[in-house]
């Protein structure tokens, strides 16, 4: 099987920055073929500073190197997910109970739907919504195809 840059990254990457104190929220791809970029979204409680992401520059770049995963890419950019972050993982869904969030799933037969809630538990793999309406409903988090905050202005 052949894995996709970001599950080479992220495998490779994400014990040694949990072991500093960081969680990887995502890798990303951009640009074309002479401008590509591989970003790397990182968490750390009470904020990413400009300090956190020259250290990950320099302690991941010599990672990547060595497998040769920055072959194809002109730049590494660490960069904090920022306010409207994806929700991906059960450790991004418990650190927003509370908040209102836009769930897009995608069921075995391909179909997407979207659901709208305020997160009020997060439990065996699952993240429970309260719908606006007052139902409440539980989607597994590997189902979920995209998740992400409600930011109100």
């Amino acid at each position: 099987m052949i894995k996709g840059i970001e599950t080479k990254v992220t495998e490779l990457l994400e014990t040694f920055l949990q072991t500093e104190g960081y969680e990887l929220v995502d890798v990303e791809t951009a640009g074309g073929n002479r401008n590509r970029t591989l970003r790397l979204l990182i968490h750390k409680d009470g904020g990413l500073t400009v300090y956190d992401c020259k250290y990950l520059d320099q302690a991941v770049r010599p990672i990547l190197e060595v497998h040769q995963l920055l072959t194809e890419y002109k730049q590494l950019e660490i960069a904090s997910p920022g306010l409207d972050r994806p929700l991906k993982t059960e450790a991004d869904f418990k650190r927003n109970l509370g908040r209102n969030v836009q769930i897009q799933t995608t069921s075995k037969n391909g179909q997407m739907s979207e659901v709208e809630g305020n997160i009020t538990d997060v439990v065996d793999s699952h993240v429970v919504l309260e719908e606006t309406n007052g139902q409440t409903v539980q989607i597994k988090i590997s189902d979920i195809h995209k998740g992400h905050i409600q930011l109100v202005w």
